[in-house]
């Protein structure tokens, strides 16, 4: 059984919803939160395996909770505004549900959250399977002089890549993007985020967020492109890439602090 975190200011919305999931009892509701505090809390303590969130809370934006989550955990937005759609995919939502939800849309939500959480499961069957023959290096933490050997998705091998040329990760489900210094490019690998956060050495990359890892030290120049978008930029011939207002903000506090 999968387990559900309700989040919405609204009691009626989250009183609905628990009404609309008990047509799908494979669906557990292990936690309903009012504000974005009560929500850290319960993720920090109870992770549940699909958070149903709310996008206007009060005192900050529903994104915002994004960092708290863990990557077991699938997100559906459910609000009022359609506007916010193209921010929640791009967060790496795997849906968006506009008030009042209708319960055949949450039908088609539910069957996305189960085929997902079929292919987690495939997924870290997987990769169990292959770290259990994985060299050593390949699992424990590496340091930035060191050199990884890892599988391209979608093809039969592999490439080396030098933990110091790596200037950012970006997430997609469970494959990655990693933009390397010129002239290697932009590569797509077969391993998820969780597979960095574990491997890469802490002092020197930061997670930003759900979607992002960058190396401090490779970062040039942080650019506000607009009030809620920052563009981040690196050495020449490495692609930028664009922030929301809280990873930004995180990103230079962190590097603040090292200043």
């Amino acid at each position: 059984m999968l387990t559900a975190l309700l989040v919405d200011d609204e009691p009626r919305a989250n009183e609905r919803m628990q009404t609309l999931l008990a047509a799908h009892p494979e669906i557990a509701v292990s936690g309903v939160a009012g504000t974005l505090a009560e929500a850290r809390t319960f993720l920090e303590t109870t992770p549940p395996d699909v958070l149903f969130l709310d996008v206007e809370m009060p005192g900050g934006s529903g994104l915002d909770l994004l960092l708290s989550v863990g990557d077991a955990t699938q997100v559906v937005f459910v609000t009022a505004r359609v506007k916010y759609a193209v921010q929640a995919f791009a967060a790496a939502a795997l849906d968006y549900l506009v008030k009042p939800v209708d319960p055949d849309r949450l039908d088609d939500t539910v069957a996305r959250i189960h085929k997902q959480a079929a292919n987690a499961q495939a997924l870290r069957k997987g990769e169990r399977d292959s770290d259990a023959d994985a060299p050593d290096g390949e699992v424990a933490a590496v340091g930035l002089d060191e050199a990884l050997s890892l599988p391209l998705a979608g093809k039969p091998s592999s490439q080396v890549v030098k933990v110091s040329d790596i200037c950012w990760i970006e997430s997609l489900r469970n494959y990655t993007r990693v933009s390397l210094k010129a002239p290697a490019g932009v590569l797509l690998f077969n391993r998820r985020m969780s597979h960095w956060d574990k491997i890469l050495p802490a002092g020197a990359f930061a997670r930003l967020s759900r979607s992002y890892i960058v190396q401090l030290a490779a970062v040039e120049q942080i650019e506000w492109s607009s009030r809620k978008e920052t563009t981040v930029t690196f050495s020449p011939g490495v692609e930028p890439i664009v922030l929301g207002r809280l990873p930004a903000t995180r990103l230079r506090d962190i590097l603040g602090s090292k200043g």
